[in-house]
């Protein structure tokens, strides 16, 4: 029975991902973008799948979204975050997403920290989110004037 339940949700995963593709017409565009304090992959001027926030304390927030409720509210979890082929790990803790019945998974890093990770993303085609709920794909197309503006945002 765990096993089917596992399954679920990495398709309930892929669905929200794909209704919000194809959901995106020219006024719901998919871009990345920055606005304030945060930088990030936006479907329909909404933040979505990978975004960043400056934090109060100097450390970068970032947060997976796009997962179907059912994460243990407070629970540690480990994405992995793959563009074009390079890994990269990251402890998160899952929180109840803005929509009901949605799960976010936040992680905190120092801007040094996340340095790697945020030049990959610069420069990468695609990146591919995997987590305890399933994996997703987003375009990085634009990700570099987004990031560069968190990098000056951040320090």
């Amino acid at each position: 029975m765990k096993g089917h339940k596992t399954v679920g949700l990495a398709l309930s995963v892929r669905a929200v991902i794909v209704a919000a593709a194809v959901a995106a017409s020219p006024a719901r565009a998919q871009n990345w973008t920055s606005s304030d304090r945060t930088a990030g992959f936006t479907v329909g001027g909404a933040y979505t799948g990978l975004f960043f926030r400056c934090g109060p304390d100097g450390k970068v927030v970032m947060i997976f979204s796009g997962f179907p409720g059912g994460l243990q509210d407070g629970g540690g979890y480990t994405v992995g975050v793959s563009v074009d082929g390079t890994v990269f790990l990251y402890e998160a803790t899952a929180r109840d997403g803005e929509a009901e019945g949605t799960s976010i998974l936040v992680s905190r890093g120092s801007p040094a920290a996340l340095s790697a990770l945020i030049d990959a993303l610069r420069k990468g085609r695609s990146a591919e989110i995997s987590g305890p709920a399933g994996r997703y794909t987003i375009p990085l197309t634009d990700s570099g004037k987004a990031l560069d503006n968190l990098r000056r945002t951040c320090g």
